[in-house]
């Protein structure tokens, strides 16, 4: 067993591998941080940015990953909108999550007039407003991360993202994978993926309470709907990501999308109940 630890996308990732693919584990960071690169809107220089700035960008692996994310707008009813990236800096998160100050309070950006099209490999933007990829981006990446590994011949691996988890193979210690999301809550996988969404992290003081990172499209403000939690069981760590975002922003819409990928969800009210999809207990550890 070989394991590696590094800071990336603003989170702490952990790389566990099984076998002799521990060879490409400076490879993986090195991905990693290359993707952050491509993908950080703290950074003026990455397509994302430039993406915002210049309105039309060409940048095929930006493009696959932003049509990917339009794919989700469209399956999960606008629960999860890659168009809130003004209403995410209007809110407050205008720069990384370390160097935030108190501020005002967030005020609601619904200029929805925001056109995102590909075409090829190059994003274009029409109309007002950025958009932003941070809620999918993350697991987009540990999924990259998890390919590579696979192709480097990896007996088993645990790929964790600040909470995107991808694991596949066989851990060298037991016969499945033993991933603890929330309170005493432990899901038992062989192989794919789990992701943690929550409007308790990532919260910062405003003058009329606490505001945080993920933005209900309607309102276009920081989400105020009764689940506080997420938790995704899912094939891949991509869609865990997604919905895990969506069904906090709003749940009723995000909700269907659920069946439609086959994953299942935890969901914690803002009273600290768990509520549970009937298929989520059969991934639970006993």
């Amino acid at each position: 067993m070989t394991e590696t630890t590094f800071r990336a996308m603003g989170t702490e990732w952990y790389v566990r591998i099984d076998g002799c693919a521990s060879r490409t584990l400076p490879q993986v960071q090195a991905m990693v941080h290359r993707e952050e690169c491509r993908f950080s809107r703290f950074r003026p220089a990455s397509a994302l940015s430039r993406l915002n700035i210049e309105r039309r960008l060409h940048d095929p692996v930006l493009a696959s990953v932003v049509r990917r994310a339009l794919r989700y707008q469209l399956w999960t009813q606008g629960a999860f909108d890659p168009a809130v990236g003004s209403a995410v800096i209007t809110a407050g998160y205008d720069r990384t999550f370390e160097a935030i100050q108190p501020g005002r309070p967030p005020t609601a950006d619904r200029s929805g007039n925001l056109e995102v099209r590909v075409r090829r490999g190059e994003t274009t933007l029409s109309g007002t407003g950025n958009i932003d990829l941070g809620g999918i981006v993350k697991g987009w990446t540990v999924d990259l991360v998890a390919r590579m590994l696979e192709t480097a011949g990896a007996d088993g691996y645990l790929v964790d993202g600040g909470g995107d988890i991808r694991v596949g193979g066989r851990p060298a210690d037991t016969d499945k994978w033993s991933i603890g999301v929330a309170d005493d809550y432990r899901v038992s996988l062989g192989s794919g993926a789990v992701a943690t969404s929550s409007s308790l992290h990532r919260r910062w003081a405003t003058e009329s309470g606490q505001a945080h990172h993920i933005i209900a499209p309607v309102t276009g403000r920081p989400a105020e709907g009764p689940y506080v939690t997420a938790i995704v069981v899912a094939r891949d760590a991509e869609t865990a990501d997604v919905l895990g975002t969506a069904l906090i922003a709003d749940a009723d819409r995000a909700l269907p999308a659920v069946t439609r990928f086959d994953a299942d969800v935890m969901l914690q009210h803002a009273d600290g109940r768990w509520l549970m999809t009937p298929g989520m207990e059969r991934w639970l550890a006993q």
